[in-house]
């Protein structure tokens, strides 16, 4: 009878443990992702390149943000057509959008959501960053 006391002891002291790990306040939330960065498509375009003497094509958008363009590639590469799918989840990128986003190295991720409702982000490659040219107007 005692051993059995004990062992049930140890299973409700397992529960105990298992319930309070799981509990809110012992696991550390994710922290939220951030999007600081904003800007605006003014151009998009494709980039080529060629497998086995086929074309294929990835997205471009051409971002103003602060004083800098960037020129990103949607991460979507064609499967089995010649052309991958565009980037921005249920609504896709136009130009003239705003876009918020946050970078890490040559990589871009904007907030989307997807075409079932929940969301989640897309990665963009950044293919060139470069200063904005300065606006001419005025000068004769």
């Amino acid at each position: 009878m005692l051993n059995r006391l004990r062992a049930l002891c140890n299973v409700v002291i397992l529960i105990c443990f298992t319930v309070a790990l799981g509990s809110p306040g012992c696991i550390q939330a994710k922290d939220a992702k951030s999007y600081p960065e904003e800007g605006k498509i003014v151009a998009t375009g494709l980039t080529e390149w060629v497998i086995n003497r086929q074309h294929q094509y990835a997205h471009t958008y051409t971002v103003e943000a602060g004083n800098k363009r960037y020129v990103m590639e949607c991460s979507h590469k064609p499967l089995f057509g010649t052309t991958g799918e565009e980037c921005g989840g249920s609504k896709k990128l136009q130009i003239g959008d705003v876009i918020h986003f946050r970078m890490d190295n040559d990589r871009v991720f904007i907030p989307i959501t997807k075409v079932d409702n929940s969301t989640g982000e897309e990665k963009l490659k950044i293919l060139s960053t470069e200063l904005k040219p300065e606006s001419s107007a005025g000068s004769h």
